[in-house]
């Protein structure tokens, strides 16, 4: 069942424990000490002797460090989207390399030539801490508040403030000291200004801006987070006029099956918008209390996104009122056949409607334009058919193959085979009930096994002296070569299968890749479940009379057609810029820092 408050995400980083990050931290300063104050400038420097010198000099990086980690978390609190020890620890992990290598650079220099002064040196150390944190944290924390200036501040003026104290200060320290902050502060904000152009130039919003809800929806399913984004994709999208397509089995005593295609495509990713739909159609048709629902992948791609939960709603709306209005027609139907030797779309009659099912498998297969569909639903209507529900298998992947474009070749050939198979299908009905059993196993999860809510779902239908099993996963789509085997192990049970997907986006939300059915769950779980759900589902058979019907929906938004690839191409430029700008302004921080402390030498 779908919970929009579920934790399912780990496709984000995973910082080291806290502990561990500790320890590091505490290495890390006492390097940083080493570099800053053994000889040649000698640990007498600091008060005391040898011992009291090293501790003071740790001392100077690990409370900025450690104790700035732990501040940062409680004045992050007031943001809504704070800092967790976790990461603050790791924050100042990271700060802590940055540091080391910034002193590498001055213990270089000074072997080649004369030295800056030791006081200037770690003010600007700090400077440049104060620089990464703010990169960092102003994405994640709220801009308007300034929450992430006041985080980043703590570690570097807990350093100037050790630094003043082991060292001494005058008026020119603390003059310089705000003015290296001053061009910290400049450099920071021109990397997140460069980084941010390409996604404002081209939709009137900064992609940094949107990396605190993105996370905030990714880790906690963060009401707000959700909002922002849907918000965002909504302004960019245009609007079109979806297709619903249904297939309702009414049975005896029995709550119905219907089997829902809309012309919606299950993403972008995460919850947001269409994405999990199979799950959240349950929801908004109150399934499995008033009836059995599958949602199998109807030809749609990313330009069918649909970006909102309110856009969504009006494909809810429709579905709901489309299936009141459905009543079983004539009490026929064929088995599921193909017109032609490689076809491939089959064809099965059922009542007075007809059921399309497409897949390319063995070969790649993915997204089949939504003008196909459409054309499909067309040719049905002409051969005789009150409305076709037109099924994608989604069910052979190889990336970035299999897609079938509107006007392509694989698209001539696609509606050629679906008018020989219709001729088929037309000419071996039979009148008659039919009869049909339902099965369900579900208890997965898109992080240990690459299926969601839905599970796996089992329709069996025994007509025209045929038994035919339709085996719906809920993932996005299955590795090539799997369904082979798949349907070999049904032999003996059904006369015809196939094994369906549902494109689910939301399983893409763990760590290490699309997350493809079979790449966490192997081929021999998949055989048993199978194993388990088909006998059930023809221990179910009994009776019943089909209904197929079709709405159209006006006026929903979706991302449309170019919008997905319009925003990697920005995202993929905003990376470019940052990869290039992030090193060269602290290059120019730190000549410009050099030139401000060789002034005032």
């Amino acid at each position: 069942m779908y919970n929009p408050h579920r934790r399912t995400s780990r496709i984000r980083f995973h910082a080291p424990s806290a502990p561990l990050s500790a320890l590091a931290v505490a290495g890390l300063s006492a390097l940083l000490a080493g570099l800053a104050f053994a000889p040649p400038q000698h640990w007498p420097t600091l008060p005391g002797g040898w011992v009291e010198g090293f501790l003071a000099g740790w001392s100077l990086f690990l409370v900025p460090l450690g104790v700035g980690a732990l501040l940062s978390v409680g004045l992050s609190r007031g943001a809504r989207a704070g800092v967790t020890l976790r990461r603050s620890l790791f924050l100042s992990l990271t700060s802590a390399a940055l540091l080391v290598g910034v002193l590498l650079l001055w213990r270089l220099g000074s072997l080649l030539t004369t030295a800056l002064p030791l006081e200037g040196t770690l003010l600007l150390t700090f400077s440049v801490g104060f620089w990464f944190r703010l990169i960092v944290l102003d994405p994640l924390l709220d801009r308007r508040e300034s929450y992430a200036l006041g985080v980043a501040l703590v570690t570097p003026l807990l350093g100037f403030l050790g630094t003043f104290a082991l060292l001494g200060t005058s008026l020119k320290e603390l003059l310089v000291a705000l003015l290296l902050l001053l061009l910290a502060l400049a450099a920071a904000q021109s990397v997140l200004w460069v980084t941010n152009r390409p996604m404002a130039r081209e939709f009137g919003q900064g992609g940094v801006s949107l990396l605190r809800p993105l996370m905030a929806h990714m880790n906690r399913r963060e009401a707000e987070g959700q909002e922002t984004l849907e918000r965002f994709f909504e302004n960019i999208s245009t609007e079109e006029s979806l297709t619903l397509g249904m297939l309702a089995f009414f049975r005896e005593s029995r709550t119905p099956l219907v089997v829902l295609a809309p012309s919606v495509h299950p993403g972008p990713f995460a919850a947001l918008g269409s994405s999990d739909l199979p799950s959240k159609l349950a929801v908004a048709l109150h399934a499995p209390a008033e009836l059995d629902l599958m949602v199998p992948h109807s030809p749609s791609n990313h330009d069918q996104d649909v970006p909102s939960s309110a856009e969504l709603g009006k494909v809810f709306r429709a579905s709901a009122e489309l299936l009141s209005r459905l009543s079983a027609g004539a009490d026929r139907a064929s088995p599921l056949v193909s017109g032609r030797t490689g076809s491939l779309v089959r064809a099965q009659c059922l009542g007075e409607g007809v059921v399309l099912l497409i897949t390319q498998a063995p070969e790649p297969t993915d997204d089949i334009d939504y003008a196909l569909a459409e054309m499909l639903r067309e040719e049905a209507v002409r051969a005789g058919f009150r409305d076709a529900l037109v099924l994608d298998a989604h069910n052979s992947f190889v990336e970035r193959q299999g897609d079938i474009p509107f006007g392509s070749p694989r698209g001539f050939q696609l509606l050629e085979d679906a008018r020989e198979s219709l001729r088929r299908a037309r000419a071996e009905t039979r009148e008659g009930l039919l009869r049909i059993g339902y099965a369900r196993k579900g208890n997965f999860t898109p992080e240990e096994d690459g299926i969601a809510g839905a599970g796996l779902q089992v329709l069996v239908v025994e007509a025209a002296g045929q038994r035919t099993a339709y085996c719906l996963f809920d993932a996005n789509n299955l590795l090539k070569g799997l369904r082979a085997p798949l349907l070999a192990s049904l032999k003996g049970l059904v006369d015809e299968a196939e094994v369906l997907t549902t494109d689910n986006h939301v399983v893409h939300e763990v760590r290490g890749g699309l997350n493809t059915l079979g790449e966490r769950r192997g081929l021999a779980a998949l055989l048993g479940d199978l194993a388990e759900t088909v006998p059930r589902a023809i221990g179910d058979l009994m009776p019943a009379r089909a209904a197929t019907g079709g709405a159209r929906v006006p006026h929903v938004k979706v991302l449309g057609p170019g919008t997905t690839e319009r925003i990697m191409t920005s995202l993929a430029d905003s990376f470019l810029l940052f990869g290039v700008y992030f090193p060269t302004s602290l290059l120019l921080l730190l000549l410009a820092g050099t030139l401000v402390l060789a002034g005032v030498r």
